[in-house]
């Protein structure tokens, strides 16, 4: 499978992402074991039937599934997103089955923030908005950033796109 390929002037995620993506994805897969897996465990003792075995094992199945893609997952967006600022604007790459290539012209900036959940903030990571003018996609993200490049990122689009901007 072909990937977008990444300049040689382009950074990447902060490697503590893969960690808050495991973590986010965990409670996730917690919060919907915890409503689903109780009611199934009360049919399998009241009511022991073929058919409640057969949706446990499923749902075992589901769960195993669900476990992979966390653990994988946050690799993956790791591994396949990119970005990078020249003098026309930022650059964005990201997926690896569904892939992005997106590009916000200095033109099209309204302004930026830099967002810090609390799992970012454990991990000195934060989450670069950028927001365009327009409907459709009027704000991109950059989750898994360092917090001090997020800050390096916004201030050098303010600059690139001039005094008077965002």
């Amino acid at each position: 499978m072909s990937v977008i390929p990444a300049p040689d002037d382009a950074s990447r995620l902060d490697p503590r992402s893969i960690t808050v993506g495991r973590i986010g994805g965990w409670i996730f897969v917690l919060v919907l074991a915890a409503f689903t897996l109780p009611g199934l465990a009360a049919a399998l003792i009241l009511d022991p039937k073929p058919g409640v075995f057969v949706a446990a094992a499923a749902a075992l199945m589901f769960f195993s599934l669900l476990g992979w893609l966390v653990q994988i997952g946050p690799v993956w967006r790791y591994r396949h997103t990119w970005y990078r600022i020249d003098v026309h604007g930022i650059e964005i790459a990201r997926g690896r089955v569904w892939q992005r290539l997106i590009t916000v012209p200095h033109a099209r900036v309204q302004h930026i923030d830099v967002v810090r959940g609390p799992f970012e903030r454990r991990f000195g990571l934060a989450t670069l908005v950028i927001y365009t003018a327009g409907h459709a996609n009027s704000e991109v993200k950059i989750e898994g950033l360092s917090h001090e490049s997020a800050l390096a990122l916004r201030e050098r689009l303010v600059k690139e796109k001039g005094v008077d901007a965002v």
